[in-house]
């Protein structure tokens, strides 16, 4: 569920939807390319404060996430914590070539 407004103010950090929706505003005054030279700066570090912000959030969310270990006999299933430094595991989505028989 997203913070409430009051919540945001509060401890100065938007909601993950709020912090795109605002830095989808900066990048569209930014490609707009109608605001002089200092105000276009002071829109730039808006945006990187909340590409900051989204990153923050990202990572804490990317480490709550528990892996399904098993399912145990009694049904319940078994997880861990996230691991930020297990290998990752590429799947080749290429079709395999087959070769005619000769």
């Amino acid at each position: 569920m997203a913070k409430s407004k009051a919540n945001e103010e509060t401890n100065g950090e938007l909601s993950f939807e709020s912090a795109m929706a605002a830095l989808e505003q900066a990048v569209r005054k930014l490609e707009s390319g109608s605001l002089p030279l200092d105000q276009m700066l002071a829109e730039y570090a808006k945006a990187v404060e909340y590409v900051q912000q989204c990153h923050r959030q990202l990572e804490g969310a990317r480490r709550r996430i528990a892996q399904l270990q098993s399912v145990g006999p009694d049904g319940k299933a078994s997880t861990k914590d996230w691991d930020d430094t297990a290998p990752v595991v590429s799947e080749n989505r290429e079709a395999p070539t087959r070769r005619k028989a000769t």
